[in-house]
């Protein structure tokens, strides 16, 4: 996504709004990010600290209701909630008919919003979609709009209780999440994934860019090609394996984080509380790695030759392989950093 595609979709977010504020809104967001551009933030950079357009909104949508009168509030409220009924409205649901009804249909942007279920999309010789729901509660809907395809996941197993082991064993099955594997065949411009609980796993893909966020569950992703990837987690372990992009973001709050043979000019890693593990990336990068509460531990299989190494360990002990690396001119730069652990660098 580009920013004026970012300021696009916030203006169509905020057409509850009305037409003055929302031209204000517009107008004072372009101009906060020429002032960044010139203070030397890239376009990457704004886009990842902005978040989705559809948050975006919300906030300023919410702040407005704050601030009018009781009255103008609610009259809002309906406006807002007619159209999140309007949009449920639009949404079919997935039979055993779902693969031809997409037949002829050129989709571009594929998304998932998952609730407690475990997400795999992988390559295929054509489109494929299976599903098994342990507690029969869950289900699936879809929804078109132009070249984007949109499946949403509801239900949850929370709702299973048990008050002995004996009726634990006898209910077991029905505690694991729902299943959601899709078969994909062709590049993608995006593919995105938002799931709430559950383990997301993305393999042999083509797409623009890869958008994957969990907030209880890990990621791995292997064998992935793409322009960006952004792989975040609130409670999960992130993995990625074997694969291409210009520029990858993974962050989590508790978990850990390896990427083995992913190759990127841009590398972009944060960890709160687990430890980070890189293995033959690309030796000439730009890469920032930083564990909060745990070690960085990195090896190279070739010396790089155009970027300065930094390590960092506040209050664990550092040792650098690469520490007397003479670089012919530095044009990149690579900062492993740990606040409370160790960070070690090999070369093999």
């Amino acid at each position: 996504m580009a920013l004026n595609e970012f300021i696009t979709e916030l203006e169509e977010e905020l057409k509850v709004l009305p037409e003055a504020r929302r031209h204000e809104i517009i107008e004072d967001f372009k101009m906060q990010i020429e002032k960044a551009i010139e203070l030397g933030d890239t376009e990457e950079y704004l886009l990842k600290m902005l978040g989705h357009p559809v948050k975006v909104a919300e906030k300023f949508i919410a702040d407005e209701m704050i601030e009018e009168p009781e009255q103008e509030t609610a009259e809002k409220l309906a406006e807002v909630t007619a159209k999140q009924k309007e949009v449920k409205e639009t949404r079919k649901s997935v039979t055993g008919n779902f693969a031809k009804e997409l037949e002829g249909i050129n989709i571009l942007h594929l998304k998932i919003n998952g609730e407690s279920v475990a997400v795999k999309v992988e390559t295929g010789g054509k489109f494929g979609i299976k599903f098994l729901s342990y507690t029969h509660k869950g289900k699936l809907e879809y929804e078109l709009n132009n070249d984007q395809l949109t499946i949403h996941h509801s239900g949850s197993n929370k709702h299973v209780k048990f008050n002995t082991i004996i009726d634990f064993m006898k209910k077991r099955k029905e505690l694991k999440k729902d299943e959601l594997v899709i078969m994909w065949p062709h590049k993608l411009d995006r593919l995105t994934v938002n799931n709430k609980d559950g383990k997301v796993t993305v393999t042999d893909i083509q797409a623009e860019e890869f958008i994957i966020k969990t907030k209880e569950g890990g990621i791995y992703t292997a064998g992935l090609t793409g322009n960006y990837g952004e792989f975040t987690s609130s409670m999960g372990a992130l993995k990625a394996e074997s694969s291409d992009f210009r520029n990858l973001y993974m962050e989590t709050e508790m978990g850990r984080i390896y990427a083995g043979g992913v190759k990127a000019e841009r590398y972009h890693l944060t960890t709160e509380l687990g430890r980070i593990t890189l293995d033959n990336l690309s030796p000439d990068c730009d890469i920032k790695a930083l564990s909060k509460m745990g070690s960085v531990n990195v090896n190279y299989r070739a010396e790089p030759e155009k970027t300065k190494i930094v390590a960092k360990a506040n209050v664990g002990k550092v040792k650098n392989a690469l520490e007397n690396n003479i670089i012919s001119k530095e044009g990149y730069r690579a900062v492993y950093e740990s606040e409370m652990g160790s960070v070690k660098i090999t070369l093999s």
